[in-house]
């Protein structure tokens, strides 16, 4: 599908042309504008149990709109940030929650099972697992990055930088050194990635960011 991303890495606004017989379906709330010639259409994706799945476990919305007609439409993320394109054939992409803005074509959105260590890494147990053909559309809180691993090859991910990886890169949390710089060095655990495969960060954290506006605010 035509794309375009303007105004990134900090306020990026994704442009899509859709055509007729095409379709964009987007997280609620992503739609900055459409034409007049676009509809739009509000469902539950997958049923009840999947859509309360992604709401309630995946942090995505409980339901999400499918554009269509012909037209421009656009979106964003609801914070400052950077958005990026993965071409999907077939594979499946493991995306922080919320970071899933828009897909087009035969794209489906579930939750992921992350297990305890998710958990531990303060990033949630579930991640949302996103497969199938056509375009996907993420963002992320400050620019997007990507390295690509090879077999073998180990990159670690600070937890609250993560925005996806592909299914078939390995990901465990482990502490970022011995206990000393683990409890001190304000990095906590980190995610090891070990490829072959792609991974994608974010240059900001959310989290780390909340917790320094926090600490600036008067106590009661």
């Amino acid at each position: 599908m035509e794309h375009k991303i303007d105004y990134g890495p900090a306020f990026s606004l994704l442009s899509l042309r859709i055509g007729e017989g095409e379709k964009v379906t987007a997280e609620a709330g992503a739609m900055v504008s459409m034409d007049s010639t676009i509809n739009i259409e509000t469902k539950m994706k997958g049923g009840f149990g999947k859509a309360l799945a992604r709401s309630f476990l995946g942090g995505e919305s409980f339901f999400m709109n499918d554009f269509t007609g012909s037209g421009e439409v656009t979106f964003a993320s609801s914070v400052p940030g950077d958005i990026t394109h993965i071409r999907m054939s077939g594979n499946t992409v493991i995306a922080q929650s919320t970071s899933f803005i828009c897909s087009s074509g035969d794209i489906v959105v579930d939750t992921k099972f992350g297990g305890a260590k998710s958990f531990f890494s303060g990033e949630g147990l579930f991640l949302l697992k996103v497969s199938g053909t056509g375009d996907l559309f993420l963002s992320s809180y400050g620019a997007i990055t990507m390295r690509e691993l090879a077999s073998g090859q180990q990159l670690k991910v600070d937890t609250g930088h993560m925005v996806a990886f592909e299914e078939g890169v390995q990901y465990e949390v482990k502490k970022v050194g011995g206990l000393k710089s683990t409890l001190l060095s304000g990095e906590g655990l980190v995610a090891n990635f070990t490829g072959p495969g792609k991974v994608w960060i974010q240059t900001r954290s959310l989290s780390a960011f909340i917790g320094l506006l926090s600490s600036k605010l008067p106590s009661k």
